[in-house]
């Protein structure tokens, strides 16, 4: 098999796991569409080298791969000063915020701040860092655009509206910066004068922290 092949298909089996733990064999091979035998395969590579267990019939994830995922969190430039950063616009508009980075056809969320009243809506939503939202988000529709336009999305089941712009944009990485409120406090005229404003005054401060452009 080839290596660069055999890498792939390695991934990719990984990224199944992002729908929870204990997935049959059955279930991996279809959602990778990869014959038994060579899911097996990979499975009996990874549990050799600790990344994955097999309890009866149901593989999942271990620990051992925190490992790497702590240590692709330090290469995101996320320190303690910008989590902070991110906790005051949180608590400012008694929401959730959130800083995305662009991988291939999604964004991976990099760091994450609640306030004190979202902390419900949390536990409905599941989202964190490492979670993956897709490309009708604002998270990720704000990548990559102009320095005065933003993008919306409205979430009516959960009277959540979430307002992103982009944090930055270059040749190897491209960030956003979103924020999510509650309909009933923000609505209308008052995204645009209170807090687009705000927003945009912590993308100055996040950019700083983090170094980029020229900022």
């Amino acid at each position: 098999m080839n290596d660069n092949r055999s890498v792939q298909r390695c991934l990719a089996l990984l990224r199944c796991f992002r729908r929870g733990p204990g997935q049959s064999l059955t279930e991996l091979s279809k959602s990778v569409g990869l014959h038994h035998s060579t899911v097996l395969r990979l499975l009996s590579t990874l549990q050799s080298e600790g990344y994955v267990r097999k309890e009866g019939m149901q593989w999942s994830l271990t620990p051992q791969l925190l490992e790497i995922g702590f240590a692709a969190l330090a290469n995101t430039g996320v320190s303690d000063l910008i989590q902070s950063s991110l906790q005051g616009l949180a608590d400012q508009f008694s929401g959730s915020a959130n800083i995305g980075e662009k991988i291939k056809d999604e964004v991976i969320i990099i760091a994450r701040a609640n306030s004190v009243s979202e902390l419900r809506k949390i536990l409905i939503v599941n989202l964190r860092v490492g979670s993956a939202l897709p490309p009708e988000s604002a998270l990720y529709s704000a990548l990559d655009l102009p320095e005065a336009e933003w993008s919306i999305a409205k979430y009516p089941d959960r009277k959540v509206t979430t307002v992103g712009i982009s944090l930055f944009s270059g040749a190897v990485r491209s960030l956003s910066l979103g924020l999510s409120i509650n309909d009933d406090e923000y609505y209308g005229d008052k995204i645009e004068t209170e807090l687009l404003p705000a927003l945009r005054v912590k993308r100055d401060e996040i950019r700083r922290l983090m170094r980029l452009g020229d900022v």
